[in-house]
Formats: C-alpha cells, sequence, structure tokens
C-alpha cells in the first residue's frame, strides 16, 4: 500500500499547483493521478531495493485536455524520488519534449513545492563530434590517408566553400561559448548531407580516447543526465538504450519508472527497432571495396603480430561473402514477383512478400551460410576493434602508435557495424518462426542502385510484444503508459497484445 507520506506529498503538491493557478480540481486528473499513485508507490522490493513481485505497469487512456503531463509528473517524481529512483519520460514527437522540458516542467516547479530537477536527453546523432569537424576543416592533410579509402563508410573529405564556410563557423561558436555543439540550437536549419559528416555513433566514437573527449557535446549532455531527478527523451532514445541492454545511456531499467507518453506510439516503434534489412548488391560492392581497402593498408602498413594477422583474413572473407551475396541475389530475381507497395514514406516501391513470412527451402540454406559468414566477419572486426583500444590506451604494443590507433578505430567500427547489421538480418530471415507467436514478416524490395537496381530483403517481427515484454516491463522498477488513444472499442485488449503488457491477476 502506498504510504502516507508520499499520499501527503502528493496531495499537497496537487492542491498548492491548483491553489497557484487559480483552476478547479478535474475529475479525470484526480483520477489519473491517483491510479498512478497506487500502483507504482506500492512496488514489492528486495534488499538492493530493486522490484521483486510482478511487473508494476499502468495503462491510463485520458483525452485531451485532461491535463496528462501535470497529472503523471504530480504523481510519478514523488514516487519515484521516495523509492530513490529515475524518471524517464518518453514522448513520440518532439514537439511535445519541448513542451515539458520548457514549459510543463518549469511550470509546475514554480507551482507545486516539488524538488526536482531535469534534463533533456537526445541521441548522440543530435550532436556534433568535435573531431570529425577538426578532421574536415584540415581537408583531409592530417589523418586522412586511410579515411580517404574509406569513403563509402561516411568518412568524405572534400570540403567545398560553403561547407568550409559552415565548419568555420561552427568551429568559432564553439570556441566562444556561443554554441553547444547541439544540432538543434544551431541558428539555421542544417542540411542532413552536412550534418551526417559531423555527428557520428557509438560503434565509431573513441570515447575517453578521443583527445576532445573532455569538450565531447554529447558527453557533456550525459553527465548532465547522471545528475538529474527526471529525465526527458523520445520513444526511440528508450528503445535503443534497451537494445544496448540497458542503462547505456539512460539509467539502468531496474532503477527507473518509465512514463511514455503517445504511447499508442510505442509497438510500432518497438517493431522498426527490432527490423532488419539489408541490399544485396550494394553489399556485395561494399565487400569488394573492403577487400580492396584492407589490401592496400596491409601494402602501406607492414602490421606485426595480431593485428596484421586479423586484417589479412578478411579480404578474402570478404570476397567469399561477396560470392554468396550474388548467388542470393540471383534466387531473389528467380522467386520474386514484384508488386506495387506503398513504403512508410509514402512511396511506392515493388515488392515482393513471403506468404506467412515462409521462404523457400533452397533460400534459407543460403541465408543460413550467409548468417555464419557474417558472423566469421563480425567476429574478426570485433577482436580488430577491441585490439585498437588496447593500442590507443598505450599500454600493449599492436605494431601501430596509439594516434594511428585512434585513427583507425573509428574505420573499423563503422565496418563492424555493416557486417553486424548484416549478421543480424541474416539471422533473423533464416530463423525459426515459434509457434506461440506470429511469425517473423519477410519480404524483398525493388530498389535504385545507381544506374542498376538492387534488391532490399528485410525480416520484421509482426509484433513487438515479446520484445517489449523481455526488455522493458519485465526489467523496469515500473511504468506509465498513457495517450488519449489507448482503446478499442473500449478496452484495452488491442494495445495489450500489440504492446506485450502483462495482464492483471
Amino acid at each position: 500500500m502506498i504510504s502516507t507520506e508520499l499520499k501527503t506529498t502528493i496531495q499537497g503538491a496537487y492542491s498548492r499547483f491548483l491553489e497557484a493557478k487559480s483552476l478547479k480540481p478535474r475529475y479525470g486528473q484526480r483520477l489519473m493521478i491517483a491510479e498512478i499513485a497506487k500502483v507504482l508507490g506500492d512496488i514489492d522490493t528486495d534488499d538492493e531495493g530493486r522490484r521483486s513481485g510482478d511487473p508494476a505497469i499502468v495503462a491510463v487512456e485520458a483525452g485531451t485536455g485532461t491535463g496528462k503531463t501535470v497529472a503523471y509528473s504530480l504523481a510519478a517524481i514523488p514516487t519515484a524520488k521516495a523509492a530513490g529512483k529515475r524518471l524517464v519520460i518518453a514522448t513520440a514527437t518532439v514537439a511535445l519534449q519541448e513542451q515539458i522540458v520548457y514549459k510543463d516542467l518549469p511550470d509546475l516547479m514554480r507551482n507545486s513545492g516539488l524538488n526536482f530537477s531535469f534534463a533533456l536527453a537526445k541521441g548522440r546523432g543530435r550532436y556534433m563530434c568535435l573531431s570529425k569537424l577538426d578532421m574536415l576543416l584540415q581537408e583531409g592533410h592530417a589523418q586522412t590517408a586511410t579515411a580517404q579509402m574509406f569513403e563509402e563508410e561516411g568518412f568524405k573529405i572534400e570540403v567545398d566553400e560553403a561547407s568550409q564556410k559552415l565548419f568555420t563557423s561552427m568551429i568559432e561558436k564553439l570556441a566562444g561559448n556561443k554554441w553547444d555543439g547541439d544540432r538543434d540550437s544551431w541558428s539555421t536549419a542544417l542540411e542532413d548531407a552536412d550534418w551526417a559528416r559531423l555527428t557520428t555513433d557509438h560503434s565509431q566514437c573513441t570515447n575517453r580516447h578521443c583527445p576532445n573527449f573532455g569538450q565531447c557535446a554529447f558527453y557533456k549532455a550525459r553527465e548532465g543526465m547522471g545528475k538529474v531527478d527526471v529525465i526527458v527523451t523520445n520513444h526511440d532514445m528508450v528503445l535503443a538504450d534497451l537494445a544496448l541492454g540497458g542503462g547505456a545511456v539512460l539509467p539502468d531499467p531496474r532503477d527507473t519508472i518509465y512514463v511514455f507518453d503517445e504511447g499508442h506510439h510505442l509497438p510500432d516503434k518497438a517493431i522498426g527497432h527490432f527490423a532488419h534489412y539489408t541490399r544485396l548488391r550494394s553489399t556485395a560492392d561494399w565487400l569488394e571495396a573492403t577487400a580492396k581497402n584492407l589490401t592496400k593498408l596491409l601494402a602501406q602498413h607492414p602490421l606485426p603480430g595480431d593485428l596484421g594477422k586479423l586484417i589479412e583474413q578478411v579480404p578474402e572473407l570478404a570476397r567469399e561473402i561477396k560470392t554468396q551475396q550474388q548467388f542470393m541475389f540471383t534466387a531473389c530475381e528467380q522467386v520474386a514477383d514484384f508488386k506495387p507497395g506503398e513504403d512508410v514514406e509514402g512511396r511506392e516501391r515493388p515488392r515482393h512478400r513471403f506468404v506467412a513470412g515462409v521462404i523457400p527451402e533452397h533460400m534459407r540454406e543460403m541465408g543460413v551460410e550467409l548468417k555464419k559468414a557474417f558472423a566469421r566477419l563480425t567476429d574478426l572486426f570485433t577482436r580488430l576493434t577491441e585490439l585498437l583500444k588496447e593500442g590507443m590506451d598505450g599500454e600493449v604494443n599492436i605494431g601501430i602508435a596509439s594516434n594511428q590507433a585512434e585513427e583507425w578505430y573509428p574505420l573499423f567500427g563503422s565496418l563492424l557495424s555493416r557486417s553486424s547489421g548484416n549478421w543480424e538480418l541474416w539471422t533473423a530471415f533464416t530463423a525459426e518462426d515459434p509457434e506461440d507467436n506470429p511469425p517473423m514478416a519477410r519480404w524483398l524490395t525493388l530498389a535504385e542502385s545507381g544506374s542498376l537496381f538492387d534488391i532490399e530483403v528485410n525480416a520484421s517481427p509482426i509484433l513487438a510484444a515479446e520484445m517489449l515484454r523481455r526488455n522493458l516491463w519485465n526489467v523496469a522498477y515500473g511504468a506509465l503508459v498513457t495517450s488519449a488513444t489507448l482503446t478499442a472499442l473500449g478496452t484495452f485488449d488491442r494495445f495489450r497484445m500489440r504492446a506485450g503488457l502483462p495482464k492483471k491477476p
């Protein structure tokens, strides 16, 4: 049962808020506060403060005008603080995130008497990478001989006059503390192509080994998150963190109460995170380019020890996989009956769907071989990136200087990411579907690849219920899902089925 102290805190905060704003209590808002407090304030815990009972999930459909943000904040913030947990509020849209951070939470702090801190959490892709900016401003004169061999991985060095002007302006504003490296706080709209050259992902980031780590916009923002009571983010960020095991960027799910506002979007967002695809022709071209680039790299840098031995194995394996890709391409051409279909962006793209997700046995066998081959390639790149990490530390002599290991790490990290993505696709494409769950959706899409056509291979779960159940609901300390549109025909059954919410005893 919720403690008397917590109940008093929540009721007092609500009364003060209404009085300060000259508002009258709304029935729906009061009911929502009470239901959230009852479920999240009555969680059984073990000696370490972790939830020991059944998943604590509350779903609330609240129409427009109910005052959802105020209701769940007034109930969840004191509850999380009383339990020694962090509160993560996740929305589906940027507009609602900004409303919560810049309007709702400050208003609540001023008028409710609650004392809490909060911050907005964004993904790494919203922040500029200072090392990439430095490299672009140098126009490739330093440390880019290797990167030029990997332009298709996003390491494009050429800088035209307009880009040079933009990048120079950025470095000047950073130096003058007039910009924090956040894309959203730049004074003008930035083209996606320009921004893509300035940002990085976890596979390419050297973290504390980076010479610019102390000035890194992403890590500065992340450090601030570690000290606040409430983190506001988006569904994608939560799902990405859970896909990394939880606690990678956001707090450990076991020590977190989640609020999913606009929660009706969550199942579809989750499906997107567990969907996989690859393009056969472009991947074959990438494998050939990787083989050539690494052969050239070995010719330029005779490498002793494990580093050289590992790199030497890549070209032959990459060309072996390329041949397998070509066989799969031919098989897909033969079975495909491409028909018009509309993708998520509203474009007409010819598709071939495998009925009930069942692929022909000969294609499944070829896919299994591709899965095994990409597993071997992924293992090589994993070992190479781990070795380069040791080289960056300078504690182990891997045959190259620490600064060169730092230069190579993002390059091999991007190779690892692409190889791993292909392994995940072929794993999902060839997996046996469990009898008690819906089958995996599998299909082919005709795509453009320069002057030629390409075939895109896709695999995606139909429902994200089991993934959400396993990675979120069963792990989290507690969670609230709310939206104006959660029910269908007056019940939560459809949403419960799609989102994997546990049934009440």
